[in-house]
């Protein structure tokens, strides 16, 4: 048995480590230990080694937990043992399951604080996210009756309606309808690409500055489009989002549909008492 290796020593059932109670293993770049003489549960060491290599960035978002055959045969645990440390992290939510594909690292939550008028470009960059947009569709519409009001026109009025998905460092975040004030359909789509933010580009060429907002939010199930574009399950809510943004002058020159993945985007709002 001379010269094998932690995985045969594992498979064979042959001690491994000191006093045949600790096993080590290299799975994914890591460097995994549990030691069976401790009195914390294997299960727990191997949680947090897990846990511990995510928050440092050695797991980084939308990487593949090592299996749990091969983390089972490298730490000569059994499989149920691994994948209970599994389910803890699923439980804290900082990995997911996906059904035939393994296990991966979650991204981290996108949280925004609602106590300003902020675009999506300067808010997720204030987050530490690297803000990112494709614009799939820019047409003049007419606008319904939700629109019409919230903009101050009458129905029917032509409206630019730009369609984005917007993305935090990568991943896919929100899926985006931007209706803007009929005055405004002749936006330059080649600035917006250029700026990547849609409040920068009205200020440039209209001189338009965000004053003031009202938002109301709602948790409900996604469309197939959405979960096609967003890239997730019929199951996973999304936070539906409408705003209507005004200017300095006190007219609304945006109203804005979203629907932001409710498994990674939270809100959280700043109260006080007087």
């Amino acid at each position: 048995m001379a010269g094998s290796t932690v995985s045969e020593r594992a498979a064979s059932g042959a001690p491994s480590g000191r006093s045949g109670r600790a096993a080590a293993t290299r799975a994914a770049g890591l460097e995994l230990t549990v030691d069976k003489s401790l009195p914390t549960p294997a299960y727990l060491q191997l949680r947090d080694q897990l846990a511990r290599a995510i928050a440092d960035g050695d797991l980084p978002a939308g990487a593949a937990l090592p299996s749990e055959r091969g983390l089972a045969l490298g730490l000569g645990l059994s499989r149920m043992t691994v994948r209970r440390a599994f389910e803890e992290l699923v439980a804290a939510g900082v990995v997911e399951q996906r059904q035939g594909s393994g296990t991966f690292v979650r991204p981290r939550p996108v949280e925004q604080v609602i106590d300003r008028v902020l675009g999506f470009t300067d808010e997720a960059r204030n987050l530490g996210f690297q803000p990112g947009a494709r614009l799939l569709a820019a047409e003049v519409v007419p606008a319904d009756d939700h629109t019409a009001h919230a903009l101050g026109h009458d129905v029917g009025t032509p409206v630019l309606r730009l369609t984005r998905l917007r993305t935090a460092t990568g991943e896919p975040l929100a899926l985006q309808d931007a209706y803007l004030r009929s005055d405004l359909a002749g936006l330059s789509l080649e600035r917006l690409a250029e700026t990547g933010s849609l409040y920068r580009t009205l200020e440039g060429q209209f001189g338009i500055k965000p004053s003031r907002a009202r938002q109301t939010i709602a948790a409900r199930l996604p469309t197939e489009h959405e979960c096609r574009v967003l890239g997730i399950a019929r199951s996973v809510p999304v936070l539906a989002l409408e705003r209507t943004t005004h200017g300095d002058d006190g007219r609304p020159f945006e109203f804005v549909r979203s629907a932001y993945r409710g498994d990674i985007y939270r809100m959280a709002l700043d109260l006080r008492s007087y």
